[in-house]
């Protein structure tokens, strides 16, 4: 496996998509990444003090690709088996993250001892109905010289006591199955090295202060014109110049409207953007610039996502 702890982040990486495997084998397209080199600098201190490195940022900045962007970097094509992507829900649990016992199955195998040899054999064993997550699974692939990559993205989703139930797992990258410990027995968790967390948060609630001494901040700009045009041209490298820089200023046209009025309900976003330039593809390059020419904001339904921003900004 290439990669490893002393390979530094450098961002370059990704200067153009990837075609690769995911962890199940299935291929995968992994898009371009553009870090500032700010950012950069935070992930490398990030891993000099091994914390959890936070970000913060509107949507469409960039703060949930990051996590796999490093994985990459660090470990090309072998990427998969090292990065763990831990999407928080309003109902996910702390304990969710690192393992859940399947009490059921347990309860339907004890039913059947005595009628099925492999089952009672199965069923004498509390560690064969536990069922690892993702931070679980992080701290099992975590070795020493080549640690994991976790992403535990929009921790504010979940309940308030959500970033505090973590912090005893986070410092200590370990952890006890306390299923297999009421059997008298002992199953113990512990990662060889620590691995590399990526946390997002969208600002839908405060964060508890001993959950943020713990972590690394950084916010994430929303992409420049110049990134833009790169982000662009990597998805479409087809696209003609005049097509490209003609949509890319009328988006942030748009943006910067949508800033200036107070009741818009939701800026474009990078994702937006992708794909009104996704439909205007499909068109010869004299057919849409003329398009484009309109008073009104070409294929808009891509692009605005109310009615009230439709009513606001569907002309130009």
């Amino acid at each position: 496996m290439a990669g490893g702890i002393d390979k530094a982040y450098t961002g370059e990486a990704l200067i153009k998509s990837v075609e690769t495997k995911d962890r199940f084998g299935h291929p995968e397209r992994i898009a371009p990444y553009y870090p500032s080199e700010r950012l950069v600098e935070s992930v490398k201190l990030a891993r000099l003090l091994r914390r959890p490195l936070l970000l913060k940022g509107e949507p469409g900045c960039g703060k949930t690709r990051l996590a796999k962007a490093v994985a990459y970097e660090m470990y090309g094509d072998d990427y998969a088996q090292k990065y763990f992507e831990w999407n928080v829900k309003s109902t996910t649990k702390a304990k969710d993250g690192l393992y859940t016992f399947d009490y059921i199955q347990r309860l339907r195998d004890a039913q059947l001892e005595g009628q099925n040899q492999e089952i009672e054999k199965r069923s004498d064993r509390p560690e064969n109905y536990i069922q690892y997550g993702e931070l679980g699974r992080a701290f099992m692939a975590s070795k020493e010289g080549a640690p994991a990559i976790l992403l535990i993205d929009e921790v504010d989703k979940a309940d308030i006591d959500f970033p505090n139930d973590l912090l005893l797992e986070l410092d200590q990258t370990r952890f006890e199955v306390q299923e297999v410990k009421k059997q008298g027995l002992s199953k113990v968790i512990t990662a060889e090295e620590k691995p590399i967390i990526f946390i997002t948060s969208n600002d839908e609630r405060e964060l508890p202060p001993a959950f943020l001494r713990r972590c690394l901040f950084h916010f994430i700009d929303f992409p420049n014109p110049t990134i833009m045009d790169q982000i662009i041209s990597s998805n479409f490298p087809e696209l003609a110049g005049k097509v490209r820089e003609e949509a890319i200023k009328q988006f942030y046209d748009l943006r910067q409207k949508m800033q200036e009025e107070a009741n818009t309900e939701k800026k474009v976003a990078t994702s937006e953007l992708i794909d009104w330039v996704k439909i205007l593809n499909t068109f010869d390059e004299k057919e849409i610039l003329e398009k484009l020419e309109s008073d009104d904001i070409l294929f808009n339904q891509s692009l605005l996502k109310s009615k009230t921003d439709f009513t606001l900004h569907a002309k130009k």
